[in-house]
């Protein structure tokens, strides 16, 4: 089965999103997985901890493992699946000063490449 492939619009601008390969899809789902994991599993509790929300405890959750993952190399393997148009993204120049497109980009490629694991898991947007 060939790699699939989705365009999504940010703004005025079109990207093209292509799946991960397999084993490269597994080597950032575990990065991933570091990253959110502890964090998913406070919001699983559904209690309030220390006098914190559920959403506060994950956030700090989520926080605390920033350094757990190597960040700009996990965003710049995602965003690598992406073209613009039909151009490879250049990274650097393409979203400087333009962080919430970046984040826009990036969580569409992780729901279009995960969406299904996370429904599996019984975590959905």
């Amino acid at each position: 089965m060939a790699l699939k492939q989705k365009t999504v619009t940010i703004g005025e601008e079109e990207f093209l999103i292509t799946t991960l390969p397999t084993s490269r899809g597994l080597k950032v789902l575990k990065q991933i997985t570091k990253l959110v994991g502890p964090a998913f599993g406070e919001l699983a509790k559904g209690e309030v901890a220390d006098g914190q929300s559920v959403v506060a405890a994950a956030i700090s959750k989520l926080v605390e493992n920033l350094d757990q993952v190597e960040i700009e190399v996990l965003v710049k393997e995602l965003v690598s699946s992406a073209t613009k148009g039909t151009v490879a993204i250049n990274f650097d120049s393409e979203f400087s000063g333009e962080y919430a497109k970046l984040l826009m980009l990036v969580k569409e490629i992780v729901e279009f490449n995960y969406g299904s694991v996370f429904t599996l898991v019984g975590i959905e947007e």
